[in-house]
């Protein structure tokens, strides 16, 4: 398996299981009579069968990430070092591969703290995920597109590249402002906590529109963070080959 085969692999997997488990999970909370509304992605980690694809899933995912970010670090190395790009890329390039691997790591450890259990532990490796997710997208788009910035056939998937980034950016942030407005500080969470012990009635009642906007976003948030990912696809088939920037200048 060549170097090209061996990344458009691993995107599809990556891509591909994060999708099945997502879509899994969101099936059982159907399946158990909860409300068809988006729930938050971490409420499939309350209720058998979804609490196992959780727990499976984020731990497959959270390797899949890892293997991703590495392999596309390799492939923006040699083509920022083939084409002769300042130091300052390379040194973008590395920092990438930090907020990559805390989030790969977090997205392991998160299906082993539900909320309810241990609402602190998770909101914060969620929020590794979240953030340095959005990081990771911002830092590899803008070195990508330093490398094929004379490239006119390829601005197009740079254009996407950059709308999945900023979607994620944007996600987080409407994620978090809708979340500001419910869970300030005299938030009651011992009584959110135990409110999950009641499947039927935490999961099909009417919960407060600011936290049904907040699930909303982190969809999109996902969503911009997998696209980003999946516009990489096309660009793997490039390895090996000469670059447009050196071709076109």
């Amino acid at each position: 398996m060549d170097h090209a085969e061996r990344r458009r692999l691993a995107i599809l997997s990556m891509i591909g299981a994060t999708s099945l488990w997502l879509v899994l999970g969101y099936a059982t909370w159907l399946m158990n009579g909860c409300r068809a509304w988006l729930p938050y992605i971490s409420d499939f980690d309350l209720y058998e069968p979804g609490d196992r694809i959780f727990t499976v899933g984020t731990f497959v995912s959270g390797f899949l990430v890892f293997w991703v970010v590495m392999e596309l670090h390799s492939m923006n190395m040699k083509r920022l070092t083939k084409g002769g790009h300042g130091q300052v890329w390379h040194v973008l390039n590395h920092l990438a591969v930090f907020p990559g691997l805390i989030g790969a790591f977090s997205c392991i450890r998160i299906g082993t703290v539900p909320w309810d259990t241990d609402g602190p532990m998770h909101g914060h490796y969620a929020m590794d995920i979240f953030y340095n997710g959005v990081y990771w997208c911002l830092l590899v788009t803008f070195v990508s597109a330093r490398i094929w910035r004379r490239s006119p056939s390829f601005k197009r998937i740079l254009w996407m590249r950059l709308g999945a980034a900023l979607s994620a950016a944007v996600g987080l942030y409407k994620m978090i402002t809708a979340q500001i407005a419910v869970w300030g500080g005299d938030f009651d969470w011992d009584a959110y906590n135990a409110s999950a012990s009641n499947m039927l009635e935490f999961c099909t009642e009417a919960l407060e529109p600011a936290i049904n906007t907040g699930a909303a976003w982190e969809y999109v948030l996902v969503a911009g963070i997998l696209g980003t990912i999946l516009s990489f696809l096309p660009e793997v088939s490039f390895e090996g080959k000469a670059e447009p920037s050196e071709n076109e200048e």
